[in-house]
């Protein structure tokens, strides 16, 4: 019988041997690669959730939670883009907070927030910076309150029950007006 070619010793593999291997883990790292860029939302598309502002705010009204408000006869171009209640133990504000986010037609970001807590931490919670009292506008009637910072204003209301209604964001104060004009 011929005699068989000595099997090299571990660590001596040949350049083929290497090639090969280095080739598999690479198809590994791209398969894993591939599968974690395919989880990213900018990949998928955007996740949206069209938020039920009635419901939530009926919801909260119903258990008594606050005497909330309800944006009521905004366009359709006004789109909910988030909505959610926080009782008083978790919120950072000392209350009740019911918040509902809105893009507005001219693409800026419009929120309402509702709170039985304290507007002076609602206002640091909810605005980017220190906010100051510049004045008040009157909207249906009402006096709001107007606070801004370096680049958002907030309307405040103060209603009975101890509510306080702050219509904030980076939108232009006529957008926001006009959300503060749409709760009833």
């Amino acid at each position: 019988m011929p005699e068989a070619a000595p099997r090299p010793r571990r660590g001596l593999e040949s350049v083929r041997d290497i090639v090969l291997s280095m080739a598999l883990v690479g198809l590994a790292v791209v398969a894993i690669y591939l599968v974690v860029v395919w989880q990213r939302p900018e990949v998928q598309g955007p996740i949206r959730q069209d938020p039920d502002v009635a419901q939530l705010v009926g919801e909260v009204k119903g258990s008594g939670a606050l005497p909330a408000l309800r944006p009521r006869s905004l366009a359709d171009s006004w789109e909910p883009t988030s909505a959610w209640f926080q009782t008083a133990d978790v919120s950072d504000v000392g209350g009740a907070v019911l918040h509902v986010g809105y893009l507005t037609p001219a693409g800026s970001y419009a929120e309402v927030n509702q709170t039985d807590g304290e507007l002076t931490a609602a206002l640091n919670e909810w605005m980017d910076a220190d906010p100051q009292a510049v004045g008040s506008v009157t909207i249906a009637g009402q006096r709001w309150q107007q606070f801004e910072t370096s680049d958002q204003t907030a309307l405040v209301l103060r209603q009975p029950k101890s509510l306080k209604v702050v219509v904030t964001g980076k939108a232009q104060l006529a957008e926001l007006e006009q959300l503060a004009d749409s709760l009833r």
